[in-house]
């Protein structure tokens, strides 16, 4: 866990960063000044407080490090105001948070220090604060001593803002309290659950999510939010997940729910053919052993019963309807009724702030261009929509219309490997630039919704194509011929594109339901392959694109699939390409999180430009 930001007393602070924000003259600003409406804290100087989404290790990992209990006990001066000369100290209206109360009467005094020595001197206050959780909390382990009316309801869990005021100045924290209630209108008491949460206005849209949402393991959230623009803001919060159904979560994240997945293989010789039942994971029995050992790819199919039919007669790969369908009838009661009644609903409020202009705020941005340096370390708020546009808060991003698109595609070829949400960069380009690409021929039963697809531009010597990544593979009514069948790796791996090719690459929505594990060795074998690509071709570029948020129309897509899982995987992928600066990245999920659109594993094209000029700007602006 990492945050950014400063807590200012006087000429005292606990440092970090700084955070970009709107003036009414779209000016972006990073606000270097941030005032609360309550005394004892002169100034808040927050950039971001990062916290990987819903970091859960038995339900929760809260506090996980010194610099970010550093942060909150800055956060819970504010609170109590603690400095003994400030006659004025008060804590915010309606504060209660059970354990905290009794923390904040210790009365535990301000260390004057300066800036780099905060972490050390507030070390001791850290491990109170760690011990107070851990004794007045209690977490939920026991999902059979559970009934349904004792989960958390979205119909009975409600919001409260702490810091209500009549208007607030550009760049004020607003605080949010969640209390999670269930079935029958109880106050919970034990954290875990998994909310979503933004500020928002409609029209034109902008939106921002927390800047950290703290589980004080008692049934209360805190959800921090920075205000970035001026007008009339809305607060929303959605229960995407009670913690009640993280054990069949558990389930799909140690990929036991994807060894229940099957898939069909036809085998053909001549006039001969015979389906059989295929899955990543062995089965009993005897097996054609169908793996690509190379790529992490380990693929398994029943051997034909017809003894003219080899191993080697494998021609397609196939998916048929209410195949997932089956999932659903291993679920518990419980978990059925978490997924249909209290999944991905949101939480009734009518709160409406006014952000005005108030003073400074702050210097003009010089924020650079954004460039490929790198993949962040854990999930967190990386900027905000601001009318319609997305504003990421460490770079610019620059807007790109079809012309100037074509320039900086000019003597470009790219190649864009993954599932079907890389497959809408490529959709993007065939669709939004078709005056300037002609779409080539689809290979004898190739499916332009599985590749192997390709686009180019004769005048500006460019060209796009689109290849499905390797197994897993799902799809309703999905037949697909073995011999298109290409692993990421061996495509990286294989030179054929040459040194001059830009890969954009994107492995999760078909990974989730594998479990970590698999995910992971699939990961480091792509890993490999990229750095081995870069140390060949160093003028070679790798962007990877990152989850996006996405619907769940059917209960089985919730099993397979659930938000709370796609975030494990993505903090997956971050951690291991954290430190390879060679590489972009396209934060999808902190987009879409936001976004003005219902969620949908395929984000709506206005969503997708906010990618492509992205991309863009990692190619062309410097």
């Amino acid at each position: 866990m990492t945050f950014g930001g400063a807590f200012v007393r006087n000429d005292q602070s606990c440092h970090v960063d700084m955070v970009t924000c709107q003036d009414r003259t779209k000016t972006t600003v990073q606000c270097s000044r941030r005032k609360f409406r309550t005394s004892g804290l002169n100034k808040w100087v927050p950039d971001k407080i990062i916290l990987p989404e819903h970091t859960m290790s038995n339900i929760y990992t809260i506090v996980p490090s010194i610099i970010g209990v550093v942060t909150f006990i800055c956060l819970f001066e504010f609170f109590i105001g603690l400095e003994n000369e400030s006659s004025e100290a008060s804590s915010p209206r309606g504060f209660e948070f059970g354990s905290l109360d009794r923390f904040f009467q210790k009365g535990h005094p301000i260390v004057r220090s300066h800036a780099q020595d905060c972490p050390e001197h507030w070390k001791s206050y850290a491990d109170s604060f760690r011990a107070e959780i851990h004794i007045n909390s209690k977490n939920f382990t026991n999902a059979k001593e559970i009934q349904f009316s004792q989960t958390t309801s979205p119909n009975y869990s409600t919001i409260a803002i702490l810091n209500q005021h009549s208007a607030y100045n550009l760049c004020d924290v607003l605080l949010v309290k969640i209390q999670s209630r269930d079935w029958n209108n109880r106050p919970k008491t034990y954290g875990g659950d998994f909310f979503r949460t933004k500020i928002f206005h409609q029209e034109p849209y902008s939106a921002a999510s927390e800047d950290v949402i703290i589980d004080f393991l008692n049934g209360t959230y805190l959800a921090l939010f920075t205000l970035r623009w001026i007008g009339e803001i809305k607060v929303q919060v959605r229960l995407i997940h009670p913690v009640e159904v993280l054990p069949q979560m558990m389930l799909t994240l140690s990929g036991k729910v994807g060894q229940n997945i099957t898939f069909a293989g036809e085998f053909i010789s001549g006039n001969i053919s015979e389906e059989v039942i295929c899955r990543f994971a062995e089965m009993p029995g005897p097996l054609c052993n169908l793996s690509n050992p190379r790529t992490h790819g380990p693929w398994y199919c029943q051997r034909p019963n017809n003894s003219r039919l080899s191993c080697a007669d494998w021609k397609y790969h196939k998916m048929y309807m209410g195949t997932f369908l089956k999932l659903e009838d291993h679920l518990t009661q419980l978990s059925k009724d978490l997924l249909t009644k209290s999944h991905m609903i949101e939480l009734k409020n009518n709160y409406q702030i006014e952000v005005v202009d108030g003073e400074s705020l702050g210097i003009p941005s010089t924020l650079p261009f954004c460039t490929m340096n790198g993949v962040p370390n854990g999930v967190h708020t990386a900027g905000h929509f601001y009318q319609d546009i997305w504003y990421p808060d460490n770079c610019i991003v620059a807007s790109y219309n079809p012309e100037s698109g074509m320039e900086c595609l000019r003597n470009k070829n790219i190649v864009i490997l993954g599932d079907s949400t890389t497959r809408q960069i490529y959709a993007f380009f065939r669709d939004k630039y078709k005056k300037y690409f002609t779409a080539l021929p689809l290979a004898e039963g190739a499916w332009s919704k599985y590749g192997p697809t390709d686009i180019e531009s004769a005048k500006y010597n460019a060209s796009a194509q689109f290849r499905f990544h390797g197994l897993p593979r799902g799809g309703t009514g999905l037949v697909l011929r073995t011999d298109f069948i290409e692993f990421i790796s061996d495509r990286l791996n294989s030179k054929r594109d040459g040194c001059n090719v830009i890969y954009i690459i994107s492995v999760w929505a078909h990974f989730i339901s594998s479990g970590q594990e698999f995910y992971l060795k699939r990961l480091v074998s792509i890993k490999r392959a990229i750095q081995d690509f870069l140390d060949r071709c160093p003028q070679g570029k790798v962007i990877l694109k990152g989850a996006n948020t996405k619907d769940h129309p059917a209960v089985w897509i919730a099993i397979v699939s659930s938000e709370w899982n796609i975030l494990k995987h993505e903090m997956l992928l971050r951690s291991l390409f954290q430190n390879d600066t060679r590489v972009g990245f396209i934060d999808a999920w902190d987009v879409t999180k936001v976004q003005p659109y219902p969620d949908n594993v395929h984000p709506n094209t206005k969503i997708v430009k906010q990618f492509i000029d992205r991309i863009f700007t990692y190619l062309c602006k410097r």
